[in-house]
Protein backbone atom coordinates (compact mmCIF):
# COMPACT_ATOMS: atom_id res chain seq x y z
CA UNK A 1 0.00 0.00 0.00
CA UNK A 2 2.94 2.51 0.65
CA UNK A 3 4.47 1.52 -2.29
CA UNK A 4 1.52 2.42 -4.34
CA UNK A 5 1.22 5.51 -2.83
CA UNK A 6 5.06 6.31 -3.27
CA UNK A 7 4.16 5.66 -7.11
CA UNK A 8 1.17 7.63 -7.40
CA UNK A 9 2.63 10.37 -5.75
CA UNK A 10 5.73 9.87 -8.45
CA UNK A 11 3.28 9.87 -11.28
CA UNK A 12 1.63 12.61 -10.54
CA UNK A 13 4.98 14.96 -10.10
CA UNK A 14 5.68 13.28 -13.71
CA UNK A 15 2.67 14.00 -14.88
CA UNK A 16 3.33 17.56 -13.91
CA UNK A 17 6.38 18.09 -15.40
CA UNK A 18 5.07 16.85 -18.52
CA UNK A 19 2.24 19.12 -18.26
CA UNK A 20 4.73 22.31 -17.33
CA UNK A 21 6.95 21.17 -20.50
CA UNK A 22 3.97 21.48 -23.02
CA UNK A 23 2.51 24.52 -22.11
CA UNK A 24 6.43 26.18 -22.22
CA UNK A 25 6.36 24.54 -25.74
CA UNK A 26 3.24 26.20 -26.82
CA UNK A 27 4.11 29.75 -25.21
CA UNK A 28 7.33 30.15 -26.97
CA UNK A 29 6.01 28.73 -30.33
CA UNK A 30 3.21 31.34 -29.81
CA UNK A 31 6.44 33.60 -28.97
CA UNK A 32 8.32 33.34 -32.00
CA UNK A 33 5.40 33.29 -34.19
CA UNK A 34 4.18 36.52 -33.07
CA UNK A 35 8.16 38.09 -32.86
CA UNK A 36 8.58 36.71 -36.79
CA UNK A 37 5.05 38.66 -37.21
CA UNK A 38 6.35 42.33 -36.02
CA UNK A 39 9.07 41.86 -37.84
CA UNK A 40 7.61 41.34 -41.09
CA UNK A 41 5.67 44.49 -40.23
CA UNK A 42 8.54 46.27 -39.61
CA UNK A 43 10.39 45.17 -43.25
CA UNK A 44 7.38 45.91 -45.29
CA UNK A 45 7.17 49.33 -43.89
CA UNK A 46 10.67 49.47 -44.77
CA UNK A 47 10.79 48.20 -48.26
CA UNK A 48 7.51 50.20 -48.46
CA UNK A 49 9.52 53.16 -50.39
CA UNK A 50 7.17 55.35 -48.03
CA UNK A 51 9.10 57.21 -45.19
CA UNK A 52 6.38 56.92 -42.24
CA UNK A 53 4.21 59.94 -40.63
CA UNK A 54 3.60 59.13 -36.37
CA UNK A 55 0.98 57.49 -36.04
CA UNK A 56 -0.75 54.22 -35.47
CA UNK A 57 -2.34 51.14 -36.57
CA UNK A 58 -3.40 47.86 -36.67
CA UNK A 59 -3.75 44.76 -38.21
CA UNK A 60 -5.28 41.12 -38.52
CA UNK A 61 -3.30 38.21 -40.19
CA UNK A 62 -3.14 34.42 -40.41
CA UNK A 63 0.24 33.36 -39.61
CA UNK A 64 0.86 29.28 -39.19
CA UNK A 65 -3.05 28.80 -39.23
CA UNK A 66 -3.60 31.03 -36.19
CA UNK A 67 -5.55 34.43 -36.15
CA UNK A 68 -3.05 37.27 -35.02
CA UNK A 69 -3.67 40.95 -34.22
CA UNK A 70 -1.24 43.66 -34.00
CA UNK A 71 -1.00 47.26 -33.38
CA UNK A 72 1.72 49.41 -34.93
CA UNK A 73 3.09 52.72 -33.38
CA UNK A 74 5.84 55.08 -35.23
CA UNK A 75 7.04 57.81 -33.55
CA UNK A 76 9.59 60.22 -33.70
CA UNK A 77 13.16 58.50 -32.61
CA UNK A 78 14.94 62.04 -31.69
CA UNK A 79 17.09 61.39 -34.52
CA UNK A 80 16.65 63.80 -37.84
CA UNK A 81 15.25 61.41 -40.48
CA UNK A 82 14.69 58.51 -38.45
CA UNK A 83 11.13 56.85 -37.05
CA UNK A 84 10.60 54.63 -34.61
CA UNK A 85 8.43 51.65 -34.96
CA UNK A 86 7.22 49.60 -32.15
CA UNK A 87 4.95 46.10 -33.38
CA UNK A 88 2.63 44.63 -30.46
CA UNK A 89 1.62 40.98 -31.53
CA UNK A 90 -0.78 39.40 -30.07
CA UNK A 91 -3.78 36.63 -30.96
CA UNK A 92 -6.75 38.23 -32.11
CA UNK A 93 -8.79 36.34 -29.39
CA UNK A 94 -6.59 38.14 -26.62
CA UNK A 95 -7.13 41.69 -25.66
CA UNK A 96 -5.03 44.39 -26.66
CA UNK A 97 -3.07 44.75 -23.46
CA UNK A 98 -1.99 40.49 -23.12
CA UNK A 99 0.65 40.92 -26.27
CA UNK A 100 2.51 38.20 -27.32
CA UNK A 101 5.90 40.12 -28.50
CA UNK A 102 6.88 43.59 -28.58
CA UNK A 103 9.33 44.49 -31.46
CA UNK A 104 10.85 47.74 -31.87
CA UNK A 105 12.48 49.07 -35.30
CA UNK A 106 13.56 51.86 -36.80
CA UNK A 107 13.06 53.50 -40.09
CA UNK A 108 15.25 56.20 -42.10
CA UNK A 109 13.90 58.91 -44.81
CA UNK A 110 17.09 59.02 -46.68
CA UNK A 111 17.83 55.00 -47.32
CA UNK A 112 20.96 54.92 -50.22
CA UNK A 113 22.53 51.81 -51.34
CA UNK A 114 26.88 51.93 -50.74
CA UNK A 115 29.20 52.57 -53.39
CA UNK A 116 30.74 49.08 -55.38
CA UNK A 117 34.06 48.10 -53.59
CA UNK A 118 36.51 48.43 -55.06
CA UNK A 119 38.78 45.61 -52.97
CA UNK A 120 39.63 42.48 -55.70
CA UNK A 121 38.20 39.64 -53.49
CA UNK A 122 39.33 37.00 -56.19
CA UNK A 123 43.10 35.95 -55.59
CA UNK A 124 43.48 34.83 -59.82
CA UNK A 125 41.87 38.49 -60.59
CA UNK A 126 44.70 40.27 -58.46
CA UNK A 127 47.72 38.94 -59.79
CA UNK A 128 48.04 35.76 -57.31
CA UNK A 129 48.25 32.31 -57.72
CA UNK A 130 45.51 29.85 -57.82
CA UNK A 131 47.99 26.57 -57.02
CA UNK A 132 47.26 25.01 -54.24
CA UNK A 133 51.40 24.11 -54.00
CA UNK A 134 52.31 27.87 -54.01
CA UNK A 135 49.92 29.51 -52.41
CA UNK A 136 49.65 33.58 -52.40
CA UNK A 137 52.12 35.25 -51.04
CA UNK A 138 50.51 37.81 -48.00
CA UNK A 139 52.31 40.70 -46.85
CA UNK A 140 54.75 40.20 -44.13
CA UNK A 141 54.94 42.49 -40.42
CA UNK A 142 58.77 44.09 -39.98
CA UNK A 143 60.55 42.22 -38.07
CA UNK A 144 58.34 38.93 -37.99
CA UNK A 145 58.56 36.11 -40.55
CA UNK A 146 56.40 32.91 -41.50
CA UNK A 147 58.42 29.27 -40.92
CA UNK A 148 58.87 27.77 -44.22
CA UNK A 149 57.32 24.63 -43.17
CA UNK A 150 53.96 22.20 -44.01
CA UNK A 151 50.78 24.83 -44.37
CA UNK A 152 49.35 22.72 -41.38
CA UNK A 153 52.27 23.35 -39.00
CA UNK A 154 53.08 27.22 -40.38
CA UNK A 155 54.17 29.33 -37.70
CA UNK A 156 55.08 32.68 -36.76
CA UNK A 157 58.76 33.37 -35.17
CA UNK A 158 60.36 36.97 -34.64
CA UNK A 159 62.77 37.35 -36.60
CA UNK A 160 66.92 36.59 -35.67
CA UNK A 161 68.57 39.63 -37.99
CA UNK A 162 66.68 43.18 -39.19
CA UNK A 163 67.61 42.54 -42.84
CA UNK A 164 64.92 40.40 -44.54
CA UNK A 165 65.15 39.00 -48.59
CA UNK A 166 62.16 40.76 -50.41
CA UNK A 167 60.18 37.27 -50.09
CA UNK A 168 60.55 37.03 -46.56
CA UNK A 169 63.04 34.72 -46.22
CA UNK A 170 66.59 34.80 -44.87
Amino acid sequence: MVALAIAAIGLAAVLGVVTHASRNAAYMRDKILANWIAQNVITESRISGRFPSASTSSGRVTYAGTEWAYEQAVTESGVPGVRRITVAVRLASQPPQQSVSNVIGFVGANQSVAPPSNTAWDIAASGGSTNPRNPPRLPTASGIRSSNSSMDESTVQPSTSSSADDDGTR
